[in-house]
């Protein structure tokens, strides 16, 4: 993608992160919702996704001060 985030390449635009913590291969960009399903938008819900910014606030305040 144009922010450096490694979608994948089977049509589907996956783009790259970790689902603990909703960070991409660029630090310190995070997804949520449905830009975590690329093309497949479909899959993602307000009942599936409201855990994403939990996950992201965990990993900032964890991480709070401490170079990763």
């Amino acid at each position: 993608g144009k922010a450096g985030i490694r979608l994948s390449q089977d049509g589907k635009k996956y783009p790259e992160y970790n689902s603990e913590t909703m960070e991409t291969n660029m630090k310190n960009i995070f997804l949520a919702g449905v830009v975590c399903g690329g093309m497949d938008t479909h899959l993602w819900f307000i009942e599936n996704s409201r855990e994403h910014a939990k996950k992201i606030i965990k990993r900032i305040t964890d991480s709070n001060g401490k170079e990763n």
